[in-house]
């Protein structure tokens, strides 16, 4: 199968070629063509040529066809790659009240199948006979189950304002026996203050 649908891709594409090169000059490269054909049919191995004619036909539009369905694919698969950021803002974005899988796919440009496989790698559960407003009942994700939309990060939590006068001015009393050591936080040396005793 894949092969008839190269024969069909690739010979589009020579007929395609053919013509843009036929559209620059279409008078004289057909008439080219025809002096041509009517040479060849003269010559006593036509049927030869025409054989030898077709078989590079079709070698070359299998090898294009092929050529260019690898490319789809690997753009494609390029392309399959799908953000789960992204697929939750849309889920909560259409949801009405429930969301299909194809109205997901057709709003962030992807496949079906591109969004069952993320689904399933989010463990979001998929259900059919979904009801969506305005689009019927199909394959899709119900209300209950979208998945919680991520929080914004809270704000650079600052730390409490001291002033410097503050700071350094706190003062701290170690008392000892007979006296009283008072402290400043911002110096090094102690000032001693000495009490009597009241006898």
């Amino acid at each position: 199968m894949r092969v008839w649908v190269a024969i069909w891709t690739g010979s589009t594409l020579i007929s395609r070629r053919i013509a843009a090169w036929l559209a620059h000059g279409i008078l004289l490269r057909l008439g080219g063509i025809l002096l041509a054909a009517g040479f060849i049919k003269g010559l006593p191995w036509t049927t030869r040529i025409a054989w030898a004619t077709a078989v590079i036909w079709l070698v070359t539009a299998i090898t294009l066809g092929l050529n260019t369905s690898s490319t789809d694919t690997e753009e494609q698969g390029e392309g399959d790659e799908l953000a789960p950021e992204s697929l939750t803002a849309a889920l909560h974005h259409l949801a009405a009240p429930h969301v299909h899988l194809a109205a997901l796919a057709e709003h962030l440009g992807t496949t079906t199948d591109t969004i069952r496989t993320t689904l399933t790698q989010m463990r979001v559960p998929i259900a059919g006979g979904v009801r969506m407003d305005g689009r019927g009942v199909s394959t899709g994700v119900r209300a209950q189950d979208l998945p919680p939309l991520p929080q914004p990060l809270p704000p650079a939590s600052e730390g409490p304002l001291t002033s410097d006068n503050n700071s350094n001015n706190t003062l701290t009393v170690e008392k000892r026996e007979g006296m009283s050591i008072i402290r400043r936080a911002a110096e090094s040396v102690a000032r001693h203050t000495t009490l009597t005793r009241s006898t």
